[in-house]
């Protein structure tokens, strides 16, 4: 089930919700989907917000949109992962949530520099669990990801966990770990041979290389994690509004 924030615009919750029956097949390619108003009837809103949300659809290439005809469905979701987060800790739920790992390997290791800086760690001394999986969006492999865990908390995590649930479901629910904030970067990058043998790709081919490193609420980093998103699988969006009242350019990703 997804998580929704309460915070979210409803246009974009409405936006999700068409999202999942295309990609579920409750609408499906090529279909006619309600009108505007029916929609609006459906979810308790006035036609201009479900407008919006349709609007948005149609911009990402989902829907088509004709004058008397109606709202056709073009394309399909699993065509194309979006990563579209608005700055919640829910988004990123709901995006880890669609993926199914497949393959999961735990190690213990000698800390990269980076990540011995970031826990405060002797590199030449001290060990840190890492924690490489293959996630799959249908039977497609489409992330390999790359945890790196101070060892008391990596060593709280089972292979057999990971395949039943995310990582964050499992800092959150069983290691009742405090989530407060997470640092995100985003580039292009290239696949090397583990990359690409772990996501069928060919290397050097492109990936979307995501790096976060995540804090509790009291300012303590807890995972630093490395995801290589396979480039002809998601693209990401950043939508910007103009908040007039003081005159700030917002991001919203």
């Amino acid at each position: 089930m997804a998580y929704e924030s309460p915070s979210l615009p409803i246009y974009f919750k409405i936006k999700r919700i068409i999202k999942q029956r295309i990609s579920d097949g409750s609408y499906p390619l090529g279909s006619k989907i309600p009108s505007e108003h029916e929609l609006s009837k459906e979810f308790g809103v006035n036609r201009l917000t479900v407008r919006h949300a349709l609007n948005l659809l149609a911009q990402e290439g989902y829907l088509k949109r004709f004058r008397k005809r109606g709202t056709f469905i073009s394309k399909r979701v699993e065509e194309f992962e979006e990563l579209e987060l608005q700055g919640f800790f829910d988004d990123l739920f709901y995006h880890v949530g669609k993926f199914k790992t497949r393959k999961v390997q735990i190690s213990e290791k000698k800390p990269p520099q980076a990540v011995a800086d970031l826990f405060q760690l002797d590199r030449n001394r001290d060990k840190i669990k890492m924690i490489k999986r293959v996630r799959y969006l249908g039977e497609i492999p489409a992330a390999f990801t790359i945890n790196y865990l101070p060892p008391e908390i990596g060593n709280q995590i089972s292979k057999e966990e990971l395949y039943q649930m995310s990582l964050l479901q499992i800092f959150k629910e069983k290691l009742k770990i405090p989530l407060g904030e997470a640092f995100q970067t985003i580039e292009a990058s290239i696949a090397d041979n583990e990359v690409a043998q772990a996501l069928k790709i060919s290397p050097g081919a492109q990936v979307l290389l995501m790096q976060r490193t995540f804090f509790t609420s009291y300012g303590k980093p807890f995972d630093f994690v490395q995801t290589f998103y396979r480039g002809d699988r998601f693209r990401y969006s950043v939508r910007f509004r103009y908040d007039d009242g003081g005159n700030h350019l917002l991001l919203s990703r």
